[in-house]
């Protein structure tokens, strides 16, 4: 009997000491306080396999864990010393922090659907896949501006160029009357394309919505490659189910976020035009590189960024839960493509009103509790403060450069008062897991 309790207290002592040894599936390492994510390698990783030469391979993958781990070490050193990060960097956390909050709001929304692929849409898309459509479209940010022009366009096909060239403000779509050219799939708004890849040619339809806005669709002309098989759909089903998959979840999220901006906005439309003329003289100026500016447009530039700066805290618009600011414009803004914006300033200043009505939905939902949320913006932290604790060293020794050597140097007296533990079985789950294969 006393043997039998025994064996018990030993089971039970293996039990709780278990439970204190189970770590979270998506931690693949610990550094100190600090915490390497999947989140983290799969960024990391990613970059690296697109944007170099690297392949796959089991070097690479503990030469990536390795950097980040190193990356950590900096940081908790950083916060050790109390080291701050100076205001670019935190410009740039607050971006990572919006962008956690809206990505997780959008992974909540998708999880409440049940998404199921059925083998015959999966048959469309391959279709699809082997399609190039001859498109063209008329944009609008409001439906009722589209919804009165298309009676119009529908009694007579040959209006359609000539309202696309009343609406949109680009040169190269008012001349072509809207053409977008050869589309191939994979390269539309979700919502658009399934809308046209499937419907017939010299008809128009709409208005229909996308992620920024609505649209009427004139299809020209189609040319479909004939030579395809049961065998070549096979092969490249299940990727192409992962596809679909991520398209109709897009879908999803954008439904919602269209319901979110329809509900009581109000916009100031003369101050957003009057504030969108500034920046996109600015961003314009800038974007040609041309330093010789004309006195008195250098004069009337620097108005402009004197104005802007001022008035900062001035309403762009209003919404069901908050405000827009061109703060809030200028500091979305400075995170997207300045082509983007010179191309359609007014679409940019509406997917930058959308971003904010993401975010405040999202902190509404106590999403900035949220563990993803929270290792996110440490893990930009983090970045921001290992490189003001190499400037710290640096200021020290009189010298910026850092020599591989030192770098390892410094990494190795840092992993004598960081304990590092790395989770092989958890990275290796991110390789075994078919989503993340395919999207490299």
């Amino acid at each position: 009997m006393k043997q039998a309790h025994f064996i018990i207290l030993i089971l039970i002592g293996l039990f709780f000491h278990n439970c204190e040894k189970k770590i979270d599936p998506e931690i693949l390492a610990t550094v100190g306080e600090s915490v390497i994510t999947a989140y983290d390698f799969i960024e990391a990783y990613s970059n690296k396999l697109i944007n170099t030469k690297v392949l796959d391979s089991s070097f690479e993958r503990k030469r990536t864990i390795d950097e980040l781990i190193r990356t950590k070490l900096f940081s908790q050193a950083a916060r050790s010393q109390d080291l701050s990060i100076d205001s670019v960097g935190m410009s740039r956390v607050l971006l990572a922090k919006e962008l956690a909050l809206r990505e997780e709001l959008y992974d909540q929304i998708i999880e409440r659907e049940n998404l199921v692929i059925q083998d015959s849409i999966a048959r469309k898309h391959f279709k699809w896949q082997n399609t190039e459509i001859s498109l063209k479209h008329i944009y609008h940010q409001e439906k009722g501006a589209l919804d009165t022009i298309l009676p119009l366009i529908m009694n007579d096909v040959s209006q359609f160029d000539i309202h696309a060239k009343k609406l949109f403000e680009d040169k190269e779509l008012k001349e072509s009357g809207g053409y977008l050219g050869w589309v191939s799939y994979n390269t539309l708004d979700p919502n658009l394309e399934q809308i046209a890849f499937s419907m017939p040619v010299d008809v128009v339809v709409g208005p229909i919505r996308s992620s920024y806005g609505w649209h009427l669709l004139l299809k020209k002309d189609e040319r479909k490659q004939m030579i395809i098989s049961e065998e070549d759909y096979q092969n490249s089903r299940l990727g192409l189910m992962n596809l679909i998959s991520k398209k109709q979840s897009q879908i999803i999220a954008n439904d919602y976020v269209n319901g979110l901006m329809d509900d009581d906005i109000d916009i100031d439309d003369e101050l957003v035009i009057k504030t969108l003329r500034k920046i996109h003289a600015i961003v314009f100026q800038k974007s040609t590189g041309d330093h010789i500016i004309k006195p008195k447009i250098s004069e009337k530039l620097t108005e402009f960024m004197i104005d802007l700066k001022l008035g900062s805290n001035a309403t762009l618009a209003t919404f069901k839960t908050g405000s827009f600011t061109i703060n809030d414009l200028i500091s979305n803004l400075r995170n997207s493509s300045p082509k983007t914006f010179l191309d359609n300033p007014i679409q940019a200043f509406y997917l930058a009103l959308r971003n904010k009505i993401l975010t405040d939905e999202a902190i509404d939902r106590g999403l900035l509790n949220n563990k993803k949320v929270q290792w996110k913006i440490r893990s930009k932290e983090d970045q921001y403060l290992a490189r003001e604790f190499l400037l710290s060293i640096s200021t020290k020794r009189g010298n910026a450069n850092f020599s591989e050597r030192d770098i390892l140097d410094i990494t190795k007296e840092l992993k004598t008062k960081y304990p590092i533990e790395v989770y092989n079985e958890n990275l290796d789950e991110i390789f075994l897991s078919h989503n993340y294969q395919t999207d490299w």
